[in-house]
């Protein structure tokens, strides 16, 4: 971001603003999709820019993934160009698949890295502050893009707020953040690890089921879930699509979860295909769409394979960053779509 002091205009001190996440933007159709993925998805975000106005909204904030692979085609961009540029002002962070490699150094070379220098979005980066003001009330925005150590390295550095320079504070994260431990096959990061964070309210995405408001110790932490459903599991058939409506004032948070306009889950997605094992078959699916939008390794197991040889090997932490950061720029150059 350019900028670290935002003014704003009204007559009050309350800021208003959405929050949503994990749109996937893709010409693609996902395997579990029988619609037209891309109209579909693009509806949604029209649908939020209609709400930002209506709400009178001072800005809107994303929690990464934007796209589904960070080189969609300039034809995808461009229809998504056409309707992030009604917004007021976007304030995000990048998800793992705007990225090559999981590698947020390289996002110059994205799509989202475009659409960031070309004015359609504003990135935050990790240790960067913005501090917004509204007549007396100052808001301070941190945020964390996600990163091939995400949820694995310096899980208090990526979550916890550790100083707020403002009447109150929004951390925005794109991380694994759940209530507690639901498998333990996944790397998760659960609010009790995080609850001594001084930022009032944390938003998070990349868990697409989401999670209601959480409130401990006056702070909030949630995740509306993913703008898309790309998996045919019987909980998106039946999840409810929508965006984090939120005012925030001196005393006072409030969020309101306001659902979008959608087909019902046996309308758009297609479960012929699903395995007995639920879990194996939210899995494959990821694994799968990747594969087919991507055309080469999907990022986040080649990522934990070198993770897991290196720790077999006590290779040092320099090392590991090293052969990450090869890897992702192999991955940039094999891209193509």
């Amino acid at each position: 971001m350019d900028y670290n002091n935002l003014t704003l205009k009204g007559n009050d001190s309350v800021i208003r603003t959405l929050f949503f996440t994990d749109v996937h933007i893709s010409g693609r159709n996902p395997r579990s999709r029988k619609d037209n993925f891309l109209d579909t998805v693009l509806d949604k975000l029209s649908q939020i820019k209609d709400i930002s106005n209506n709400r009178n909204c001072d800005f809107v904030l994303f929690g990464g993934d934007l796209f589904d692979n960070p080189s969609v085609s300039n034809a995808v961009a461009g229809r998504t160009a056409k309707i992030l540029r009604y917004f007021n002002r976007i304030i995000g962070v990048a998800g793992n698949h705007d990225l090559f490699g999981n590698n947020i150094d390289n996002i110059k070379s994205t799509q989202l890295g475009l659409f960031e220098k070309a004015g359609l979005i504003d990135l935050m980066y990790k240790g960067e502050k913005l501090i917004i003001t509204k007549n007396d009330f100052t808001l301070q925005i941190t945020g964390t893009p996600s990163h091939f150590g995400i949820d694995h390295d310096d899980i208090k550095e990526d979550y916890v707020v550790d100083t707020v320079n403002a009447d109150k504070a929004i951390h925005i994260i794109h991380g694994m953040l759940m209530e507690k431990q639901l498998n333990p096959h996944m790397t998760v990061v659960t609010i009790d690890q995080i609850k001594e964070t001084k930022s009032d309210l944390t938003l998070t995405g990349h868990y697409h089921a989401g999670f209601d408001p959480i409130q401990i110790d006056g702070k909030y932490f949630t995740n509306p879930g993913s703008l898309s459903r790309v998996s045919s599991d019987r909980t998106e058939m039946k999840r409810k699509v929508g965006v984090l409506y939120i005012e925030i004032s001196k005393n006072d948070i409030k969020l309101e979860f306001i659902p979008l306009k959608q087909e019902k889950g046996e309308d758009v997605l297609d479960r012929s295909h699903i395995e007995s094992s639920q879990y194996k078959e939210i899995q494959i699916e990821e694994f799968m769409r990747e594969i087919k939008v991507a055309s080469t390794i999907e990022s986040m197991d080649i990522t934990s394979i070198v993770k897991k040889i290196a720790t077999n090997k006590e290779l040092e932490k320099e090392v590991v960053d090293y052969a990450l950061t090869k890897l992702s720029i192999a991955e940039e150059s094999l891209s193509s779509e």
